[in-house]
């Protein structure tokens, strides 16, 4: 018993540790995005990461629904390998709620944790993934639904938000994007995801499909997994 107690503890420590790391680097992170929010930015370090990224970082909001008072926030990064013939990945979080930086550094971008070198309670150190991605593909992180990560709304009623709305509010999203950047028009697009985005992942690939069989523009180059 007193074992697993303390493998419970350590545990429990070592969550908060991570929290707090990225709490902080999100904090960092913010400090540096704060005057982009009205314009698409390449992004050429960030908090934590020694010298330049050695990757094409866009950040960058774009507007949907009513007015566009929702502003969505995303990260894409090219591929880095032949980002002009590798696939286009919309990569969506968790909870509902959880940051796209989260996939970004702890899933499958191109950076991850260097525990070794940071310290508890300090800034995160981060260092290069070698099973990003980004190797093979393009990828559109998304703070999806609104109010997570740097998305907001400039009204109170944008943030009354289902399933059902946040995946067109996300279809809307990537076509609008699409438009911004129609060198990826070609690129076969997947809709990703892990933990919550299960549910709200199959809502936004029916609306794509839906969308290119009434004729909406511009036609999105969906592919499902089998397809690979």
């Amino acid at each position: 018993m007193k074992g697993e107690l303390e493998a419970v503890s350590c545990q429990l420590r070592n969550t908060h540790y991570h929290f707090n790391n990225m709490m902080l680097f999100y904090v960092l992170t913010l400090l540096l995005l704060s005057n982009i929010a009205a314009s698409k930015s390449i992004i050429n370090s960030l908090p934590g990461f020694d010298g330049s990224l050695p990757f094409v970082l866009e950040t960058g909001y774009i507007g949907v629904g009513e007015l566009e008072a929702v502003q969505l926030f995303y990260y894409f990064i090219e591929s880095e390998r032949s980002p002009e013939d590798d696939p286009l990945v919309l990569w969506l979080t968790g909870g509902p709620g959880c940051s796209a930086l989260s996939g970004l550094v702890y899933e499958i971008g191109p950076l991850a944790v260097d525990y070794a070198k940071s310290s508890g309670g300090g800034q995160p150190v981060f260092a290069l993934n070698p099973y990003s991605w980004t190797k093979i593909a393009n990828i559109i992180f998304v703070d999806a639904p609104v109010g997570t990560g740097f998305s907001y709304s400039t009204t109170l009623e944008g943030y009354d938000v289902s399933d059902t709305l946040s995946a067109a509010q996300t279809c809307e999203f990537l076509r609008k994007w699409l438009v911004d950047h129609p060198e990826f028009l070609k690129n076969p697009l997947y809709v990703a995801g892990d933990s919550y985005s299960g549910i709200v992942a199959p809502i936004i690939v029916q609306k794509i499909s839906e969308g290119n069989e009434v004729g909406h523009q511009p036609k999105m180059n969906l592919k499902v997994l089998d397809q690979l």
